[in-house]
């Protein structure tokens, strides 16, 4: 993990104490950063001193990429193959949800097949798309004494992310994997599966915490390739993308406002407030941005493909990194 300050000067550098992958960090409402590893939380100051480190055992794995939700209402969420751990923000273990599976609450050898996809956290509820490659995956809601609330079939999918909504929606975007047979996710999927031998492609769906029933619309995106995670404008507006294109959907009912396609898309997407602009990134190095008309307004090539979402800094600039590990400072001063 890499500390840059805005006049692009690097701070300081940190490494997992536990060693192995770090995953996305977490930066609290205490100016502390959290950090997962495969099996295992730690806390770094914004100092890049490292504070405290809570691990379990080391034959208990996560996602390949560490999971880690939470960081706000002194509660963080530790995703494992043998069960959820929830954790304080003094580094505390406070619970364990075991096993993933009620079926299989009596048994004497948990499952260790597990996979994460996913996760997020508001200050109620835990959300996390587990499952397993052979079986299928599914969302749950978990609260936060480690109670699952309810939880929803996704079926055979190969992507997911999550994000929570402004009024307090969940936002799940999935692709699904390739196949010569139905696919269905849920209980009660509309337009969700296509007759045998078509390939159905990805959904972003719209849940809602204390309803169980399904979601309240889901939207179908005929994408060969991973959709993004989706980003919210405004309450009203979400964005993301998927193959080639950027795609803005209305959040309260999933209608689908404009498609915009664009060259190599490859990262997802950002939106400046300020601006009113959508920012996304190509394979061939390509900055795109794009207008709330679903129009494109300028480009801007860079040294190599960009494959992570730009950020909108709170000093107005846009900070976009590269596959070549170069960190730009762009601003976008076009009328």
């Amino acid at each position: 993990m890499v500390c840059v300050d805005l006049q692009g000067k690097i701070l300081w550098e940190n490494k997992l104490s536990s060693g192995g992958s770090m995953g996305q960090p977490l930066v609290g409402e205490n100016d502390s950063i959290y950090t997962a590893g495969t099996s295992s939380v730690q806390e770094t100051r914004l100092n890049g001193n490292n504070t405290w480190t809570f691990s379990v055992y080391s034959g208990s794995k996560g996602a390949k990429t560490p999971l880690l939700g939470g960081g706000l209402d002194n509660l963080l969420y530790l995703p494992l193959s043998n069960g959820l751990y929830g954790v304080n923000l003094s580094g505390r273990y406070i619970w364990m949800l075991s096993p993933w599976d009620t079926s299989n609450s009596h048994a004497t050898k948990q499952k260790t097949t597990y996979e994460f996809l996913a996760c997020t956290a508001d200050k109620q509820t835990f959300y996390i798309v587990y499952g397993e490659k052979k079986g299928g995956y599914r969302l749950a809601a978990i609260d936060k004494q480690g109670k699952f609330l309810w939880t929803y079939w996704l079926g055979d999918i190969t992507q997911a992310d999550l994000i929570t909504g402004e009024d307090g929606e969940i936002f799940a975007t999935v692709t699904f994997k390739k196949s010569n047979s139905s696919n269905r996710s849920g209980s009660q999927s509309t337009g969700g599966s296509k007759k045998t031998g078509t390939i159905l492609k990805g959904k972003i769906y719209s849940f809602t915490r204390e309803k169980n029933t399904g979601p309240e619309w889901e939207y179908l995106i005929k994408e060969s390739s991973e959709l993004s995670v989706a980003v919210q404008y405004k309450s009203k507006t979400l964005y993301l993308t998927g193959g080639n294109s950027l795609y803005a959907i209305n959040s309260d009912d999933g209608s689908l406002i404009w498609e915009e396609p664009l060259y190599e898309l490859a990262s997802p997407p950002a939106a400046d407030p300020q601006t009113e602009r959508i920012y996304a990134g190509g394979s061939e190095g390509d900055l795109y941005a794009v207008n709330q008309a679903g129009r494109m307004v300028w480009d801007r090539t860079l040294d190599s493909s960009i494959e992570r979402a730009p950020l909108v800094g709170p000093d107005g600039f846009l900070y976009v990194f590269t596959e070549k590990g170069s960190l730009y400072k762009i601003y976008d001063n076009y009328k």
